[in-house]
């Protein structure tokens, strides 16, 4: 049977102002903390706390670490924006120009993402771009 060691991080942490040579290590994925080759603990900040306690391998320095972990959205929210990505990619394979217009509405997700926001817009640039070969048919003449 394995142990489960239990790590309360708030009542761990380093008194404040502590030098780095000072402080506790409190997981095996913390001791890269100081060199910043560390990854934070995605549980370490959660109210039950991370459940692998010292032997994580990541890192519970949860105060210098930025507080939004990366969390996978629901699988309703990846179905409804695929949705409407297909969506969107079919408008553009009826009309390439509408890409060229800017005439989209693109989901809220893909606005406030500067990442996603160019891999989807690299994405539907290829669509037009097939859409614009469909048109022309196999001579280069338009196929109206």
């Amino acid at each position: 049977a394995t142990q489960v060691a239990w790590i309360d991080v708030a009542q761990a942490r380093p008194p404040e102002g502590a030098p780095p040579g000072d402080r506790p290590v409190l997981s095996v994925g913390s001791q890269g903390h100081a060199s910043g080759s560390c990854r934070p603990c995605a549980f370490a900040r959660s109210a039950a706390g991370c459940k692998f306690g010292a032997e994580c391998q990541f890192c519970h320095e949860v105060a210098d670490h930025p507080e939004a972990v990366r969390v996978r959205p629901c699988k309703g929210k990846r179905e409804r924006f695929k949705r409407q990505i297909a969506a969107i990619e079919k408008a553009i394979a009826d009309d390439p120009d509408l890409l060229a217009r800017g005439d989209l509405s693109l989901p809220a997700l893909v606005e406030r993402s500067e990442t996603t926001r160019l891999r989807i817009m690299t994405q539907l640039a290829e669509v037009a771009a097939e859409a614009y070969r469909d048109r022309m048919g196999p001579c280069g003449a338009a196929a109206f």
